[in-house]
C-alpha cells in the first residue's frame, strides 16, 4: 500500500480526444467530444483543451480518453470466427496434478464446490494464434483458480465469490472470456513450478482486442492486470491500463447507483460495487506512489453505494447497501453504526485526495499543510469503532481490508511526517523507487522543536507498519500494493539506526541508564529492519517488483550499517563499542559530505525523546488485539514527550 513512475493521466491531456463511439444500441446515436468528467456527471462539455470550461469553473482535474478510431483489426472478424471454434471444440480436463494451494486455516475450504472442468478456453486470444494454451505445459485450470482465491482474492475482494464463479463458469462461459485468463495468470504467479510469461501474454493480448466488451467483467479484468503488473514492476505501463479502465468505467456509468442497481442478481450487484471502489481505491494508491498532486476519481460525482462486510459478500446475503450519505452522518447517531472494512479503506484513501496536494508546497507552508493532514489522519483513527481498530476479527484471523487500510495509514504518517524530521535522507536512498525526495531546505538550529515531533512520529509510525508483517498470518496474502509501504518504513527505520539511536549504548549525555536504552532502541529498528527485508524476500518470491525492492533496501542496508564498526564490549555493560558515527564507509562519507548539514544534530536528540519511543509498540498492541490504546497514530500524547499518559 506506497510513493514513483510518471503522472496520472493528466500529463498527456493534451494529446487526449475522444470522439463518441456509435453504440449499436439506441440507434447507433454518436455523442459528442466531452471530457470524462463531464461524461461522468452526464452534463455538457465546451470540450476545450486541454481543460474544458466546466472544470477550469469547478476547479476538478481535466482529462479526455483516448480515441480508439483506426483501431479496428481488419482480420477481427475471421479471428474472432477462429476463436469461437477453438473454445467451442476444446474442453480442459480436471485431473489434479498433486498440488497444494491450502494457506492453512487462512483460506476457505472449497470442497463444497462443484466444477466438471469442461470450460470455454478463455485464455485462447483470438489476436494471438500462436499464444493457445497448447503451447504451455498441460496445466489443470481448477488449480489456478484455486490459486488466485486462496492467495489473491481476500485482499482484492472484487470478484464473484468462487461457489459462484464457478456455477457462472459452467453456465455463462462467454461473459468471462476476458476475465478468466487474468485471473489465470494471476494464479500462475503463485505456482512455483509454472512459467506465467505465457499466462500474462495471454491475458494482455485478451484484453487489447479493439472490440473489448465494455462491460463489468472487462472493467475487472483491466483492474486485476494493472494490479499484477504494478507488482511485476511496469508501474507505467500498469498506470497506462489503469487509465483507460478508468474510462471505460465511466463510460458505463459504473460510478452511478443505478448501473448496480439495475442488477437482479444482489451478489453480481455487490460486485460491481466493489469493483467500482476496489479502482477507486487502486487510483489512489497509483498516485500516492508516483506522488502525483491529486488522483482522478476524486474529482468524479460518485453515487455508488458501500460495500457490504466481506463475510455477507461470500455467503450471498447481501443486505441493504449503504451510501456515503450514511457514513458521513455516522458520527451524530446516539449510536454510531459500523460500516464494512471495506468503507473504511475507502474513506482512508478519499483523505489521500487532500493529501497528495502536500507534494506541491514547499517552504513555509509545508508545515500547516503537514499539521492539517496528520489532523485528518488521527481524525480518521479516532472515529473507527471499536471492532475495527484492530486488524485481527472474531474468527482470529487478519482481516485484509483492515491491514490495508492500518498499513496505508501508517505510511501515510511515514510519508508527511520525515520530511520535517531529523530521519536525515541519505544519498543511497537515491536507487530506490519508493524513497521519498529529501526535503529542499535543510533543518536549522531554531526548529528543534518542531523536528522531535515529527521525528517521534515518523519513528511511531514506522514501527507500527512494520509490526503488522509480524502478525500471524501468511505474508503472501497480503496486497503486493503495499511494497513501496514496507520500503518506505524501513528506510525510516534505517535511517533512526543512523541519526537517532546511539549503539553504542552512550546516552546523550553519558548516563549508563539513558545509554542502555539508547542501544536497545537501536537493536530493536535494526531487527525491524530485517522484518522488512523478511516481508519484501516472501513477496519478491511471487512479485518481481518486491525483488527488485529487496534488492535495493539491502544495498541502503549495508551502506547504513557499514559506518558502524563494532569493538570490544566496554566495561559498563553487554552494549558493543563503535568507533565512530562516521567512518568506515568511503561511499556514504563523500555522500553525507555533499549534504553538508546531514548530521546536524543527529547523533542524539536526549532523553526526553528517547522516552516515548516505545508507545508505538503499545500501539501495535492495540492494532493486535483490537484495543483503543491512548495514542493517536503516532500523535502521542499531544505530542508531550512521556509514556505515563
Amino acid at each position: 500500500m506506497f510513493f514513483d513512475f510518471g503522472t496520472p493521466v493528466r500529463e498527456a491531456q493534451t494529446t487526449y480526444q475522444t470522439h463518441a463511439q456509435s453504440h449499436e444500441s439506441k440507434g447507433g446515436i454518436r455523442v459528442s467530444l466531452a471530457c470524462v468528467p463531464c461524461r461522468s456527471r452526464h452534463v455538457k462539455c465546451g470540450a476545450e483543451m486541454p481543460s474544458c470550461g466546466r472544470c477550469q469553473q469547478d476547479d476538478k482535474p481535466c482529462f479526455y480518453a483516448k480515441s480508439r478510431r483506426g483501431m479496428r483489426d481488419k482480420n477481427a472478424t475471421r479471428k474472432r470466427s477462429s476463436a469461437r471454434e477453438q473454445i467451442q471444440g476444446r474442453s480442459v480436463g480436471t485431473e489434479q496434478g498433486g498440488y497444494s494451494t491450502s494457506v492453512g486455516s487462512h483460506v476457505g475450504n472449497s470442497s463444497g464446490e462443484s466444477w466438471n472442468g469442461t470450460v470455454s478456453d478463455a485464455s485462447a486470444s483470438p489476436g494471438s494464434t500462436s499464444l493457445r494454451l497448447n503451447s504451455i505445459k498441460p496445466v489443470d485450470p481448477r488449480r489456478l483458480i484455486d490459486l488466485y482465491y486462496n492467495f489473491f482474492h481476500r485482499a482484492h475482494p472484487f470478484i464473484i465469490p468462487k461457489g459462484r464463479f464457478l456455477t457462472r463458469l459452467e453456465s455463462d462461459p462467454d461473459s468471462l472470456n476476458n476475465l478468466f485468463p487474468v485471473m489465470q495468470y494471476i494464479g500462475s504467479l503463485y505456482a512455483p513450478d509454472l512459467s506465467s510469461t505465457e499466462f500474462r501474454a495471454i491475458a494482455s493480448n485478451q484484453l487489447e482486442l479493439p472490440r473489448l466488451p465494455q462491460n463489468g467483467f472487462s472493467v475487472q479484468a483491466l483492474l486485476l492486470l494493472a494490479i499484477a503488473i504494478h507488482a511485476e514492476d511496469e508501474r507505467e505501463e500498469a498506470r497506462v491500463i489503469l487509465d483507460r479502465n478508468i474510462c471505460m468505467a465511466l463510460e458505463i456509468g459504473m460510478n452511478h447507483r443505478a448501473f448496480a442497481g439495475m442488477e437482479r442478481d444482489p451478489v453480481l450487484a455487490e460486485s460491481w460495487r466493489r469493483t467500482y471502489w476496489g479502482l477507486y481505491v487502486l487510483d489512489g494508491v497509483f498516485s500516492g506512489i508516483a506522488r502525483a498532486s491529486s488522483f482522478i476519481l476524486s474529482a468524479v460525482e460518485t453515487h455508488v453505494d458501500l460495500p457490504c462486510e466481506d463475510h455477507e459478500y461470500e455467503s450471498g446475503h447481501i443486505p441493504r447497501p449503504r451510501n456515503l450519505f450514511e457514513y458521513d452522518s455516522r458520527d451524530f447517531e446516539d449510536e454510531i453504526p459500523i460500516f464494512s472494512s471495506f468503507t473504511y479503506l475507502i474513506d482512508l484513501v478519499r483523505i489521500i485526495g487532500t493529501i497528495l496536494s502536500i507534494n506541491d508546497i514547499t517552504g513555509k507552508n509545508l508545515e500547516p499543510a503537514v499539521t492539517n493532514a496528520d489532523a485528518m489522519l488521527v481524525n480518521w483513527k479516532l472515529h473507527l469503532p471499536v471492532e475495527k481498530q484492530g486488524v485481527v476479527d472474531k474468527n482470529e484471523e487478519v482481516d485484509e481490508l483492515l491491514f490495508q487500510a492500518q498499513n496505508l495509514l501508517q505510511t501515510l504518517l511515514v510519508v508527511i511526517h520525515r520530511p520535517l524530521s531529523r530521519l536525515y535522507h541519505s544519498l543511497l536512498e537515491k536507487i530506490s523507487r519508493c524513497a521519498p525526495p529529501p526535503p529542499i531546505s535543510p533543518p536549522t538550529g531554531n526548529e528543534d522543536l518542531t523536528r522531535w515531533l515529527h521525528t517521534k512520529k515518523t519513528i511511531e509510525a514506522a514501527q507500527t507498519a512494520m509490526n503488522l508483517y509480524a502478525l500471524p498470518s501468511p505474508i503472501l496474502l497480503h496486497t503486493p500494493m503495499g511494497i513501496c509501504g514496507i520500503t518506505k518504513a524501513t528506510l525510516a527505520n534505517l535511517s533512526a539506526c543512523a541519526y537517532i539511536y546511539d549503539k553504542r549504548g552512550e546516552g546523550v549525555d553519558g548516563r549508563a541508564e539513558e545509554g542502555a536504552k539508547g542501544s536497545n532502541e537501536w537493536r530493536m529498528a535494526r531487527d525491524r529492519i530485517r522484518l522488512g527485508l523478511g516481508a519484501t524476500k516472501v513477496l519478491a518470491g511471487v512479485w518481481r517488483g518486491a525483488k527488485g525492492t529487496e534488492k535495493e533496501l539491502k544495498t541502503i542496508a549495508r551502506g547504513v550499517f557499514a559506518n558502524f564498526s563494532v569493538g570490544t564490549e566496554n566495561d559498563r555493560g553487554n552494549a558493543p563499542m563503535v568507533t565512530g558515527r562516521i567512518g568506515g564507509n568511503t561511499l556514504l562519507n563523500e555522500s553525507f559530505s555533499r549534504r553538508g548539514t546531514l548530521f546536524e544534530g543527529g547523533i542524539g536528540m536526549g532523553s526526553g525523546f528517547e522516552e516515548s519511543f516505545r508507545v508505538g509498540e503499545l500501539e501495535y498492541l492495540g492494532i493486535l488485539n483490537g484495543l483503543a490504546v491512548g495514542t493517536n497514530a503516532g500523535a502521542g500524547c499531544n505530542g508531550a514527550p512521556s509514556t505515563s499518559c
